[in-house]
C-alpha cells in the first residue's frame, strides 16, 4: 500500500473520491446543495462565537445554539446619518451667509 492509498483510507470515502463535506452538517456534499441539510455549500459563512459551528454570514442567529449575531452596521448607519445632517446644516449656513 503506497502513501496515497493510506491517505485515502485515512481520509475516508467522501474525501478520497473528491466529494467535499458540507461545512454546516458535515455530510458528503457532491454538488452545490447538501443532500442532508439542503443548504447551499457555497454561501459565505462565519463561525458562531458561542458553539463554533459554521453559519451563513447573512443569518442573524445560529442554527445550532440560537446565539444572536450583532450586525456590523450598528454604528455605521447612525454615523452616516449624523454626517449627512452636519453637512446639510453647514451647506444651509453657507448659503445664508452669501
Amino acid at each position: 500500500m503506497n502513501a496515497q492509498e493510506r491517505g485515502a483510507q485515512i481520509a475516508g470515502p467522501s474525501q478520497a473520491s473528491g466529494i467535499r463535506a458540507c461545512p454546516f452538517c458535515g455530510a458528503p456534499a457532491p454538488g452545490q446543495f447538501c443532500p442532508a441539510c439542503r443548504r447551499d455549500t457555497t454561501w459565505a459563512r462565519r463561525p458562531c462565537p458561542r458553539c463554533g459551528r459554521m453559519v451563513p454570514s447573512l443569518e442573524q442567529t445560529c442554527w445550532s445554539c440560537g446565539a444572536h449575531f450583532r450586525s456590523e452596521l450598528w454604528w455605521k448607519v447612525p454615523l452616516i446619518i449624523l454626517l449627512f445632517l452636519i453637512t446639510f446644516v453647514i451647506s444651509i449656513l453657507l448659503a445664508l451667509l452669501k
